[in-house]
């Protein structure tokens, strides 16, 4: 049985329980056991944790720099140093001082530098370490989920068509510039309603406006309420090493999209066969009311992006990613 440690930040966080958490216990079933630790907050505590690594085959960091001690430290005591990340960490996603920027770049330099192997959510991750270490070997593998759990939407007529999007108030701000997109939607899709997965919702005077309160336990029914998933995307730093999870999440319910062409989006959906990707909003509403009215080719896309999120976004290919591994 090999012995794999964690070292965790946040055990609520979806990266974990999606990237490592669902693993557990198929990978123990293959002789590879995931021992989780929480990184201490106290200095002595969490260098004793990492002087404890030599205890095990390999130690995989999960969604966090080191700090350059830290680093070292950790280099000396492991056999072998992995690291798995799904945000373009390296950046920040609001406004931070000198301080800050300068704490992550030297967090970000000196985690890289120690690393055996790289597994990443998404090609432009990877590239960013490849800039500090052309050498690091790097697997590409998306966030997944178990396809298997979805419910399928079955497309039906409707005179009250919905858009649907999931997400969270940080990510919020991206659905709130489309928005005038989607209300342009709504002027030639008679009845065009928008629900909204999230921890709080949008307003609109020309757009109908559903929030439906964000719960792991009711989420993958919560998306059968809409039509077409959408995932509009501005494009900087820290979205282009946004992982499409949304996307994947739709596709397993049987939902075309329409999604920016940001990141990882453009290596999720295929053009014309499982949703869109249209390059400026100004091409959305013509596409929404293109799905919105017509049920067939919404069954037929969403069939195609259950049947790709099966294939290629879904646990097993996680599993069989990280026993390859490991």
């Amino acid at each position: 049985m090999k012995s794999i440690l964690i070292l965790a930040t946040n055990l609520q966080q979806a990266s974990y329980r999606l990237r490592i958490a669902a693993l557990i216990e198929p990978l123990r079933q293959r002789g590879i056991e995931l021992v989780v630790q929480i990184r201490p907050r106290n200095i002595i505590a969490r260098r004793r944790l990492l002087q404890s690594a030599g205890r095990f085959d390999a130690v995989i960091i999960q969604r966090k720099f080191l700090s350059p001690s830290e680093a070292r430290l950790l280099r000396k005591t492991a056999h072998k140093i992995i690291l798995d990340i799904d945000d373009a960490l390296m950046f920040h996603n609001r406004p931070v001082g000198m301080i800050s920027r300068l704490r992550t770049r030297r967090g970000f330099a000196a985690t890289a530098q120690i690393l055996d192997h790289l597994v990443a959510g998404n090609q432009y991750l990877a590239d960013q370490f490849r800039q500090l270490r052309p050498d690091l070997p790097c697997s590409i593998l998306p966030t997944v989920v178990d396809v298997a759990t979805y419910p399928q939407k079955i497309h039906k007529p409707s005179t009250s068509p919905r858009l649907v999007w999931i997400g969270s108030s940080s990510t919020l701000p991206y659905l709130a510039e489309a928005l005038p997109a989607l209300e342009e939607a709504a002027k030639i899709v008679p009845g065009l309603k928008l629900t909204i997965i999230a921890d709080r919702a949008l307003t609109s005077d020309h757009l109908p406006i559903e929030l439906i309160p964000w719960s792991q336990s009711t989420e993958q029914h919560d998306l059968l309420r809409g039509d077409i998933g959408i995932a509009p995307t501005p494009r900087d730093p820290w979205t282009l090493g946004k992982c499409g999870f949304k996307i994947i999440q739709y596709m397993a319910a049987g939902l075309p999209v329409i999604a920016s062409p940001i990141g990882a989006n453009a290596e999720i959906i295929t053009e014309g066969q499982t949703g869109h990707l249209p390059p400026a909003y100004a091409d959305w509403p013509g596409l929404i009311a293109k799905l919105a009215k017509d049920v067939e080719l919404r069954q037929k896309m969403g069939e195609a992006g259950r049947s790709r999120a099966m294939a290629h976004f879904s646990l097993p290919t996680a599993i069989r990613a990280w026993e390859a591994i490991l």
